[in-house]
């Protein structure tokens, strides 16, 4: 193709500037045609025939008349700050029309392939107007995109030819994880915390930081009355205090070769990317410290160690680019980095294929050495097929075969983690959608037991 009709067919492709037939000037042509056409049959008269012409010629070009000039219209983007993944936002188109003259419109912008959206087909611009268009999207991806154009094609109400404009509006679309599980959490910790009946220890009396001296109201134990206070006011006055902070976190995130693994939304490393910050909300809400991990063949990202739910703004800007390489993970350097970079005892939750571990004998080494100072946890999202396959009904012999398979999976992974947990290393393998449930009565239990 060369390089003047690859040139046309992107004009009617919707991109670049020029005019173009709408179907209801296909339409009329095609009726007009076949009339004359059968007409010629009975009479042929090359005045009529060029009446005809000349009519349908004056007409279309009335409709371009009728339509606004290209410089008379503008549009400009308005996007939110963050987008984020299955959630539904909206971008606000603002098309100005300072001509006198009304146009139907339709438009198509650049958006990746990965973020859904609805358009109407035509809409209507009065004469002087600016109207904003509301169009919803949806992002299944994270990262950030660029967006460079808007193709818009605009008719006037006769609607026989319809005009098409490029505008260059260079934007940017931030797609962040989704946050629906931290903003849960938020809402309701202790939903998140009955996985496997783990639950929030009440607080024993008088433990604790001392906080502050306040009135008694209904309900409070008596054993926390402050006598001095309660003679000097002549009010009865209590204690309050508050649960010991200031624990230390860290998170890993792997972004190796294995967490690629598609699951029924997204893959392993959104699931895990997820989860982490959902973990990241509970810990940071409850006073501790977090940092964040990310690694593949090296580190990709180190997020150093801070307190409060601002927190997790600078830990979302870091990580929320992440994917998925298609090198295998380091998990030595990972852990050798930790022993340098924190020196306090800690918990290192890890997100994972635990799988990968049981393959690693070099890692086990170096996890043994962490364990020493830190208190760790390995956690992975179980094997999709493998669940399916291990509940299979072996009525054929296809069917036998893959269950045995399974199970045979199956086993191996028990006995590795069996191994692992007799040398007091913990290792969980959940569902996608239990991962920050039981990540975050991991951490409780482990805060309520006093391991940390």
């Amino acid at each position: 193709m060369t390089t003047s009709l690859r040139r046309l067919w992107a004009r009617f492709l919707f991109q670049d500037r020029g005019i173009v037939p709408t179907k209801r000037l296909i339409y009329l042509i095609s009726g007009l045609g076949l009339i004359l056409f059968v007409i010629s049959f009975f009479r042929f008269d090359l005045i009529i025939f060029a009446t005809v012409i000349v009519s349908v010629v004056l007409l279309s070009l009335l409709d371009l008349l009728r339509s606004p000039n290209r410089k008379e219209l503008a549009i400009r983007r308005v996007i939110p700050e963050q987008v984020e993944r299955h959630q539904q936002e909206q971008i606000s188109l603002i098309v100005t029309n300072r001509s006198n003259k009304q146009a139907e419109i339709k438009w198509l912008d650049d958006l990746p392939g990965s973020i859904e959206t609805k358009r109407p087909d035509l809409t209507e611009l009065l004469a002087n107007q600016q109207l904003t268009i509301d169009q919803p999207i949806q992002a299944s991806e994270r990262g950030l995109f660029l967006l460079k154009k808007i193709y818009l094609r605009y008719q006037s109400k006769l609607g026989l030819w319809q005009k098409q404009i490029t505008f260059d509006l260079e934007d940017t679309i931030k797609v962040i994880p989704n946050l629906a599980e931290s903003r849960d959490y938020l809402t309701s910790a202790q939903k998140h915390l009955l996985h496997e009946g783990s639950k929030i220890r009440k607080q024993g009396t008088g433990l604790g930081e001392f906080a502050k001296v306040r009135q008694y109201v209904v309900g409070d134990d008596p054993r926390k009355i402050n006598w001095h206070q309660s003679a000097k006011l002549n009010e009865v006055m209590v204690n309050e205090y508050e649960p010991e902070h200031g624990k230390q976190i860290i998170i890993m995130i792997d972004c190796g070769r294995m967490m690629g693994v598609e699951l029924d939304k997204g893959n392993r490393l959104e699931r895990s990317i997820e989860a982490a910050l959902t973990v990241a909300t509970a810990a940071l809400d409850n006073g501790d410290y977090v940092s964040v991990i990310a690694f593949a063949k090296d580190i990709n990202v180190y997020v150093p160690a801070e307190k409060g739910l601002a927190h997790l703004q600078t830990i979302l800007q870091a990580i929320y680019s992440l994917r998925v390489e298609a090198n295998e993970s380091n998990y030595v350097a990972a852990f050798q980095f930790i022993r340098t970079e924190q020196q306090k005892r800690s918990m290192v939750i890890l997100f994972s294929d635990i799988n990968q571990f049981f393959l690693d004998q070099q890692s086990l080494f170096f996890i043994k050495q962490l364990k020493k100072k830190h208190l760790f946890l390995g956690i992975g999202i179980k094997d999709e097929w493998k669940e399916l396959n291990v509940e299979l009904e072996p009525t054929t012999v296809n069917r036998a075969m893959r269950k045995t398979v399974a199970q045979q999976i199956e086993l191996w992974n028990l006995r590795e983690m069996i191994k692992w947990q007799n040398l007091g290393l913990d290792l969980i393998e959940t569902k996608s959608g239990d991962l920050a449930v039981t990540t975050i009565s991991y951490y409780i239990d482990r805060l309520n037991r006093g391991l940390l």
